[in-house]
């Protein structure tokens, strides 16, 4: 944590060379704790929120989403573009406020950090910060009046999600009817996305795990198919057909651990529906995606997370799952195809 921390501490100190000791305080007590102090009604947030968006300049900082430590960013209001924008904004702030969890131990070991720095003033600031009990800080004058400062502390994850957040929210204005499609490859958060959408959007979300074909109805040579794993057919005729006719869709799913098909599940219609997992982007499906969204991460995490998830499947999820992906992904031109793609991992790393 120390040499990360550091970094950032030199990077804001580098970026922003007005900061004062109050400035470093709030760098470190919002790395540490988020927004969770400013947690309040909701419409009470969307609507300062908005107020401020009206009030951003051109010389407002930061420019783009910096990484403050931890899972946080601070995000600038300026990429934002219009009210309903920053209602979605509002609303991710007030999912990171709601689960982001600080700790004092974390607070006095980055405090300890900045002591070996030897900023000007900061010893002094520090111990009448300490008197008060650490409470929450505002820039200083200097640093107000120098970067005109309009942000709001998100998730990083979530601030790699904002443009297509942004482009859904758009289609669900203009549309009565969105359907869209992530795509990507396996352990690069897709579900995740889906459920965080559901969270901001009422929306079906149909997971492509629940349309399997049972092993006994697969080609012989299936795995060398791109999706000859996949019942297309199941899916369009009793999910998509009948939610793209505003009709409630009963369906069938798969069960892995059966490996045979489940009695139907009702799901109504809704104006946004979400059909997230790998080949789901299939033209054999001929889904007539509002957007298509990849999904992607460098190898090595997605690796570390299907270790913690498949667990001693992990194996085998490595030498049959992934090449059929990437088989998929390369015959069918997945990726070039896609409307937007995102790397969940770079969403994480210090630089935006």
């Amino acid at each position: 944590m120390k040499d990360n921390f550091y970094q950032i501490i030199k990077t804001h100190r580098e970026k922003y060379p007005k900061m004062e000791a109050a400035d470093y305080g709030k760098l470190i007590f919002q790395s540490e704790f988020g927004p969770n102090h400013l947690i309040a009604e909701k419409q009470s947030v969307v609507s300062y929120i908005k107020q401020e968006y009206a009030a951003v300049s051109e010389n407002s900082s930061p420019k783009v989403p910096e990484w403050i430590g931890g899972e946080l960013c601070r995000f600038p209001l300026s990429a934002i573009t219009s009210d309903r924008a920053a209602g979605l904004l509002a609303e991710l702030f007030i999912l990171t406020a709601e689960t982001h969890r600080g700790t004092t131990e974390g607070l006095t070991a980055k405090i300890k950090q900045l002591k070996e720095l030897g900023i000007d003033g900061m010893e002094e600031w520090l111990k009448g910060w300490e008197q008060q009990g650490y409470p929450s800080v505002h820039h200083s004058r200097a640093y107000r009046w120098a970067y005109q400062p309009h942000y709001r502390l998100l998730k990083r994850e979530y601030a790699g999600y904002v443009p297509a957040l942004l482009e859904i929210d758009k289609l669900t204005e203009q549309k009565k009817n969105v359907i869209i499609g992530i795509d990507g490859r396996c352990g690069s958060g897709k579900t995740r996305f889906a459920e965080l959408i559901r969270t901001l959007f009422s929306c079906n979300v149909i997971h492509m795990d629940d349309f399997y074909l049972p092993p006994e109805k697969r080609k012989e040579n299936w795995m060398d198919i791109p999706g000859g794993n996949m019942d297309f057919t199941r899916l369009r005729l009793e999910v998509l057909e009948p939610l793209q006719s505003k009709e409630t869709a009963v369906y069938r799913p798969y069960c892995c651990e059966k490996g045979s098909i489940e009695k139907g599940r009702s799901m109504p219609f809704h104006l946004l529906t979400v059909v997230e997992g790998s080949y789901s982007h299939h033209p054999s499906l001929g889904v007539p995606y509002d957007l298509k969204i990849f999904m992607t991460c460098e190898e090595e995490e997605r690796k570390k997370r299907l270790r913690e998830r498949e667990g001693s499947y992990f194996a085998m999820f490595q030498k049959r799952w992934m090449p059929m992906e990437e088989n998929y992904f390369q015959c069918c031109a997945i990726a070039e195809n896609s409307d937007l793609q995102i790397d969940t991992r770079a969403c994480l790393k210090i630089a935006f």
